[in-house]
């Protein structure tokens, strides 16, 4: 959707709705943000974090405002830093303790995202709009919850998804 904005200048400007929070999402925040405010929390600038991630600032700053997400590799160099991935991808940090709390280990988070990067693509091998691959990753996630003791492996997720999708 299209809007009027009042810029800081005071002109009204056009809001084309590209930053705005796809239906569905975990957090009221889009990923881009909570990477933005992860960066920001360990006080590093764009240069720097996209350094740690292995990208050029230019990238980073894609990656910041939603037009594409990083991959696997680049989430590995961040949390050798203390980024909370789990944060950036669910969208929820984790909480000491709760009956809805859920725990995810680093390997099976890793290998829900890589799932979800295989299945989440068009006809053409293009990924997936982020709402999607969001809601996709939602639903793994879940489904984990009363499966904290059992194979979280590339397969077991593969068929899993399947079994959820009825593929």
């Amino acid at each position: 959707m299209t809007g009027q904005k009042v810029s800081k200048t005071g002109k009204n400007v056009m809001n084309s709705g590209h930053h705005s929070e796809p239906p569905g999402c975990v957090n009221s925040q889009s990923f881009g943000s909570r990477l933005r405010e992860e960066r920001e929390r360990l006080g590093l600038s764009q240069t720097q974090f996209a350094d740690v991630g292995g990208v050029a600032r230019t990238t980073q700053h894609i990656y910041e405002t939603d037009i594409r997400s990083p991959d696997v590799a680049y989430l590995e160099k961040l949390r050798g830093i203390g980024v909370d991935v789990s944060y950036l991808v669910i969208g929820s940090r984790q909480a000491a303790a709760g009956g809805d709390t859920l725990t995810v280990s680093y390997p099976a988070l890793l290998n829900i995202y890589r799932i979800v990067d295989e299945f989440c693509v068009d006809e053409d091998g293009a990924p997936m709009p982020l709402e999607v691959r969001a809601r996709f990753f939602q639903l793994l996630c879940v489904s984990l919850k009363d499966k904290s003791g059992q194979d979280q492996s590339l397969d077991s997720l593969r068929s899993e998804l399947r079994r959820l999708t009825g593929t």
